[in-house]
């Protein structure tokens, strides 16, 4: 379901599962792109930060 104001999409909704799919999709994609080194510093620096919403 989306949410639009005038031709502009504002909000959509999506399934929990939908979401981590593209969110691990996503991270592949980015890390696929990387030298091993720099995606090997990237997953450390993901691993430094807090969890979501504890900040």
């Amino acid at each position: 379901m989306t949410f639009t104001r005038g031709r502009v999409v504002v909000a959509e909704l999506r399934r929990a599962g939908w979401l981590e799919w593209l969110e691990d999709w996503a991270r592949s994609g980015r890390q696929g792109y990387m030298d091993p080194k720099q995606s090997e510093a990237f997953a450390e620096f993901l691993a430094r930060q807090p969890p979501v919403g504890e900040q």
